[in-house]
């Protein structure tokens, strides 16, 4: 559960009833509540964008477009069977060597 918006006040799941903050042992009043868990959120599109504004990680970033391998050795994902088989399915995906095959 999301602990923002609507739901920033809750000390408590609405859905499990499991607290939000761990105990406090140390019975502190300055000390600040510790969470369970945080979400921490990273943009995927800005931080894509900030590393093809570098030419040297966009030179890294495109490498698997053309890198030599010897045959039958794997060095990359772009090796590997599932790569070979992903650029065979969508020829017009590959065409760009700047896209980027996430979840492969």
């Amino acid at each position: 559960m999301l602990y923002w918006k609507d739901n920033i006040g809750l000390e408590y799941c609405k859905f499990c009833g499991d607290p939000r903050y761990k105990p406090i042992r140390d019975r502190n009043p300055q000390r600040k509540k510790s969470p369970y868990a945080v979400l921490r959120y990273l943009p995927l599109i800005t931080r894509l964008q900030r590393l093809y504004a570098s030419p040297a990680t966009a030179e890294h970033m495109t490498w698997h477009a053309c890198h030599q391998t010897e045959e039958g050795s794997m060095c990359h994902p772009s090796d590997a069977e599932t790569w070979k088989h992903f650029d065979q399915s969508y020829p017009d995906f590959v065409v760009e060597s700047r896209n980027v095959r996430l979840a492969l």
